[in-house]
């Protein structure tokens, strides 16, 4: 655990620059919301990391590659049947960072200065995480702002929304013909362009649909909104709503009404016809709409298009249940923003700031991946994540006992007793750890493990 060791084979064309690399990972993660100084605890070590940073081989892309060869080798060890791909995008806000050279514009503000980052995480049809698949980090230039009514102009390739494009681009060969990929978007991916590319490469899609497309077709279904409203009811199915602390969404059940077709959809009339794009394309789509919601709360209502097969009630509570793991994306950008305290950092220069978020992105990975492993298999030993010395160092600290079980705890114990030292309090009403309590708990964790050799544990 925290060793990052693998990372040691980052392509820097120096073996020392990714030696590097694997060190200050180690230190970052003993401390994500710590400086780069009081991470590394010594300045000799520190000076090193800045070194690093400022050695002009070690990019942002080289850091997100080698973050992509570990995530293919987890792949191919597994061989899931099926593996998704859910991508979104986040801001990074660093507005107050005034001396900062090279940020950007970022959201609708001419004044909100960051980075935009772009994240592929690679994920089971069970929420299994095998790693970041692909990131794009980039800054958009100030004299940009206020042009986005002339960017609807220009090829899809100048502009932002072609990250989608690019995130397919990169990860389609990657994977055994049986394995079926499927991208998974938000409403920002409901791309024409997007779809074509997928169709053409031979890749799958699943898309939260947010425009309201010319289908061709007659009187009230010439627009999707017409042909789902024209659809049969296929049957309904209960799905538990998780408890949103960010939102103040309670947990419930909902029932939700399902729907689901095969139409196409047409080339949008500001594509040119020279534009090489075909004149139409064939899409499924499935609906789920809430048929109750309770007082208070806001109905759900997902309308998906994909270019995977649904013929039938099965295949569309399967693509519900797909479209439900793209939460995972939110909680890795989540994570990397509340865990990692990425926000939080300073640098003199932007790309400075993108190589520290490439490398945090790999710490919130491993968070994550912890707390997957404790819910989907919590009876297992924790030594699958822990060595015997970190688990009875870390049930020493937790239970403040000198005597050791005689086995290991699970891994579902370990996680909740790094959790308390984090302040967590397990109780019934407090549910699984939250990524905050798990970041707390693991930087006093790594700390008590520094120091027990010298206070003789």
């Amino acid at each position: 655990m925290g060793t990052y060791k693998n990372y040691n084979k980052a392509d820097f064309g120096d073996e020392r620059l990714s030696k590097r690399l694997s060190r200050l990972l180690k230190q970052l993660a003993g401390d994500p919301t710590a400086s780069i100084s009081a991470a590394c605890k010594d300045p000799y070590q520190a000076k090193a990391a800045y070194r690093f940073l400022g050695n002009e081989e070690v990019t942002t892309e080289a850091i997100t590659q080698i973050t992509r060869d570990i995530t293919i080798k987890n792949i191919n060890a597994s061989k899931p049947p099926v593996l998704l791909l859910p991508q979104d995008t986040s801001e990074i806000n660093y507005t107050n960072l005034k001396a900062t050279n090279g940020l950007g514009n970022i959201g609708s503000s001419k004044t909100a200065m960051g980075i935009h980052v772009h994240s592929s995480v690679a994920i089971g049809e069970s929420g299994e995480i095998y790693g970041l698949m692909a990131q794009k980090l980039w800054i958009r230039p100030p004299e940009e702002y206020g042009k986005s009514e002339n960017r609807k102009n220009v090829p899809i390739e100048e502009k932002e929304s072609y990250k989608w494009l690019e995130t397919l681009e990169t990860t389609g060969a990657d994977f055994p013909e049986d394995m079926l990929v499927v991208h998974i978007c938000d409403r920002e991916g409901d791309i024409f362009e997007f779809f074509c590319k997928a169709d053409e490469e031979g890749s799958k899609y699943l898309c939260r649909r947010f425009q309201n497309r010319n289908t061709g077709g007659e009187n009230g279904e010439k627009k999707l909104d017409g042909f789902i409203g024209g659809l049969p009811a296929a049957g309904t199915i209960t799905v538990h709503v998780p408890r949103d602390s960010h939102t103040g969404r309670t947990a419930r059940n909902a029932e939700l009404e399902i729907k689901h077709g095969k139409c196409t959809v047409m080339r949008p009339a500001k594509l040119a016809a020279g534009s090489g794009l075909p004149e139409s394309i064939d899409v499924y789509v499935v609906s789920a709409v809430e048929t109750g919601p309770p007082t208070g709360h806001e109905r759900i209502s997902w309308q998906l298009v994909t270019n995977v097969p649904t013929m039938s009630f099965e295949d569309s509570v399967t693509r519900i249940g797909w479209y439900t793991q793209r939460w995972k994306i939110e909680i890795f950008h989540r994570t990397l923003k509340s865990g990692c305290k990425v926000e939080e950092l300073q640098s003199d220069s932007a790309d400075n700031l993108m190589k520290l978020i490439a490398i945090y992105s790999i710490i919130a990975l491993e968070i994550m991946l912890l707390s997957y492993i404790a819910r989907a298999r919590p009876n297992e030993s924790c030594e699958i994540c822990l060595t015997e010395y970190e688990w009875k160092i870390l049930y020493r600290a937790a239970k403040k006992t000198k005597t050791m079980p005689e086995k290991p705890p699970t891994i579902y114990e370990a996680v909740v007793m790094i959790a308390k030292l984090g302040g967590f309090l397990g109780r019934k009403s407090d549910g699984f750890p939250g990524v905050t309590v798990m970041w707390r708990g693991l930087t006093s964790f790594y700390t008590i493990l520094d120091v027990a050799p010298f206070i003789g544990w």
